[in-house]
């Protein structure tokens, strides 16, 4: 599922990725997670080149559903 998250420790940092929810801690996989950044996509996190991390749902502010330009921006970056 496509999904942009919101972290509590980063306010202003919105990462998109296909995500998973767990039944333990860490209760989200998020698979190819990028940083949007005024409608573009960079590689989050930086200064490395995993893309597929875990987090705990204590540092979750809120899930929402992607934009449909953020949604095509994506698939672009994921072909």
């Amino acid at each position: 599922m496509l999904k942009v998250l919101l972290l509590k420790s980063l306010p202003d940092v919105y990462v998109v990725g296909m995500i998973e929810e767990l039944d333990e801690e860490p209760s989200l996989f998020i698979r190819a997670a990028f940083e949007i950044k005024d409608g573009q996509l960079s590689e989050w996190p930086r200064y490395t080149s995993q893309r597929d991390l875990f987090l705990t749902s204590d540092s979750i502010f809120t899930i929402l559903d992607p934009s449909a330009e953020i949604a095509a921006a994506y698939s672009q970056k994921e072909s």
